[in-house]
């Protein structure tokens, strides 16, 4: 016992004096939260920017009180609604570089398009194809606007009364949503790319070699560095558990015990698969080549960064079949939901049998020299 205790002490020491361990362990993933974080978790304000043409803009000055006038004054009272006077060469210029939303534009009353006696004022309406979805969502909001102008002069009844009702029962944040895939990756990383380099790295420097000379149980010495590597992962996930909730204001609405229950079981199975690496590469550095394909995949398609859902049809069943899948899943439905474990039993079995399968690999290609 006391050998083993040794050997997990000195390799954490080993750990803790190695500068990059730390930076790509704790560091780095940390700085991909709170780039992300803020990148896209800021809660803006949804505005559109309308281009205006009419008797203003075209024609040199505002007639007040034609409709063209009224149009305008409504459009400009719409919170939503960000609306700038231009020429109409000019808008459709902005429209197509991105710059606009949409483009209203309102015939001159004295030009034909208009109304007088009975007939209807026109107004075209410009979008975007490419930013179709904003462009839509704007038209509904001039078309109400419209609406509501001639029910106003009108005087028509109002036939219908509707009324919204927001059921979210709290704010969710993007740090909310990337702090348990954050950790999950970090987890998957040390396993396939530190016990499998470091192993791989000890057998190519016949250190392992040394061992089997000593009177020291070689179980004893491999038991260490596994130890050792277990400990880690958790307190990487620890901190990176720390700084997301009191530096970034992350919220875990779940069981913290929970959460760090499935990062043992999630420590494990890639600790395991990590260990079957070092046995199939022949030197440090393949090991970390091997590590590195399978990690890269399974960092940007398990749902790290964002749903996994929003791959495309024919890379789903590839998502499906990742190891780390079924963890940040887990991880994130305690999280952010509160859920138990039970709708995710399957999952969490299907990796527990990647860390058996890994682990008998091992066992079987192991060796010492």
């Amino acid at each position: 016992m006391r050998g083993f205790l040794a050997v997990a002490a000195m390799s954490f020491r080993v750990w803790w004096r190695d500068r990059s361990s730390a930076f790509w362990g704790v560091v780095f993933p940390l700085m991909l939260m709170g780039l992300l974080g803020s990148a896209f978790g800021r809660p803006e304000s949804l505005t559109f920017t309308v281009g205006f043409v009419g008797p203003a803009a075209s024609e040199g000055g505002d007639v007040p009180g034609s409709l063209a006038s009224v149009v305008r004054q409504a459009l400009g009272a719409v919170p939503v609604l960000k609306v700038v006077d231009e020429p109409r060469e000019q808008a459709l210029a902005t429209l197509r570089k991105g710059d606009r939303t949409l483009v209203v534009e309102v015939a001159p009353e004295t030009a034909g398009g208009t109304a007088g006696a009975g007939r209807p004022l026109r107004v075209d309406l410009y979008f975007d194809e490419a930013h179709e979805q904003a462009g839509q969502a704007a038209i509904a909001v001039v078309q109400e606007a419209l609406r509501r102008i001639e029910q106003a002069m009108t005087g028509a009844p109002r036939l219908f009364s509707v009324s919204t009702y927001s059921v979210t029962g709290r704010q969710f944040r993007m740090f909310d949503f990337l702090l348990p895939g954050v950790m999950a990756m970090s987890i998957m990383q040390t396993g396939l790319l530190g016990v499998s380099w470091s192993i791989a790295d000890y057998r190519e420097r016949r250190v392992l070699k040394r061992v089997l000379a000593t009177p020291f149980h070689p179980m004893g010495f491999l038991g260490g560095l596994l130890t050792r590597f277990t400990l880690v992962t958790l307190l990487q996930s620890v901190l990176i558990f720390t700084v997301g909730v009191y530096g970034f204001g992350a919220r875990v609405v779940g069981s913290v015990w929970v959460l760090f229950l499935l990062a043992g079981l999630g420590s494990v199975a890639f600790l395991s698969v990590g260990l079957a690496i070092s046995t199939l590469a022949p030197t440090a550095e393949s090991a970390n080549i091997i590590g590195s394909l399978l990690n890269f995949p399974m960092m940007f398609l398990s749902g790290t960064f964002w749903p996994k859902e929003i791959m495309p049809a024919f890379m789903q069943p590839l998502v499906g079949v990742l190891p780390l899948t079924p963890l940040i899943d887990s991880m994130r439905a305690v999280s952010t939901e509160g859920a138990s474990l039970a709708p995710y039993a399957g999952g969490l079995l299907y990796l527990a049998a990647w860390g058996g399968a890994a682990l008998a690999i091992a066992a079987w290609r192991f060796r010492w020299e």
